[in-house]
């Protein structure tokens, strides 16, 4: 939701989201009717769930945010807003398990071959886009897409604050090869696990897939581990970094914004679906 730019966009993407969630699996899986209809009612008794239970966690947690960034962010107090995401994904991704848990092992095998594939074509795109790409180019996108999150919060970056973003990007130690080696990884494990359990239990599924879960979140690879926790460092410190530059009208665009995202929860979770 925190991506989404406008904040006009939150409400409506929110109320879709089953059916754009639905539409995103199936385009993957090719649900056949039961799975289908079996899909779309679990995905809506989770997203009340969601509205009722996480989205007024997630304002409070806006408004958090939102009194901390009226002065100077410390690295630590970033990576702890960072902490307490995992931890609200990984809650959430165990709220999710009895959904998936209740699909996968109905798949038939062209299915999972179908899964395959379309892991295959995303990851084809990735590739083309960082493993593949120039060192120049790859710096490009990076910095490109540092601005556009600069102007969703701050509004605006200047040629100061844009040569801070370049310093920053080049001094973080990206490895994209490792990256590779990991969404490779992530995507042999899920078609792993489907194959693993067609035909299983919900009962019996159910842990497999909240174990596949959580190494979605926390490699089993130590390497990557590793990689993955100074890259987060940097990343904590960079923020910090940048939002000390930020001018008050900066600071007050990212208040407005804060605010204007955590009234439209608040809206969101008092409504009836």
């Amino acid at each position: 939701m925190l991506i989404l730019g406008g904040c006009s966009a939150v409400v409506p993407a929110y109320n879709n989201a089953p059916f754009a969630i639905h539409w995103w699996l199936d385009s993957y899986a090719d649900f056949d009717a039961a799975q289908s209809t079996r899909v779309k009612a679990d995905l809506a008794q989770l997203h009340a769930w969601h509205r009722k239970e996480d989205l007024p966690r997630i304002a409070q947690m806006l408004q958090t945010v939102q009194t901390a960034a009226a002065g100077d962010l410390r690295a630590e107090q970033v990576c702890g807003w960072y902490g307490e995401g995992l931890d609200y994904a990984r809650g959430f991704g165990q709220r999710s398990a009895p959904v998936i848990a209740a699909t996968v092992p109905t798949f038939k095998p062209a299915q999972t071959e179908r899964v395959r594939r379309e892991l295959a074509k995303s990851a084809k795109t990735w590739r083309g886009k960082w493993l593949d790409a120039r060192p120049s180019e790859q710096m490009d996108a990076r910095l490109d897409k540092a601005l556009d999150n600069v102007k969703t919060w701050y509004g605006s970056a200047s040629p100061a604050q844009t040569a801070l973003l370049r310093s920053q990007l080049e001094s973080t130690p990206y490895d994209t090869a490792l990256s590779w080696k990991e969404l490779q990884r992530r995507h042999a494990d899920i078609v792993e696990t489907i194959d693993t359990q067609r035909g299983q239990t919900i009962e019996r599924a159910q842990p497999v897939i909240e174990a596949l879960l959580e190494r979605s979140l926390v490699s089993p690879d130590p390497v990557y581990r590793g990689y993955l926790e100074r890259i987060i460092a940097a990343d904590c410190a960079h923020l910090a970094e940048f939002h000390a530059s930020t001018s008050p009208s900066q600071r007050r665009h990212m208040a407005d914004k804060l605010a204007s995202y955590g009234r439209d929860l608040q809206k969101l979770a008092a409504q009836t679906p």
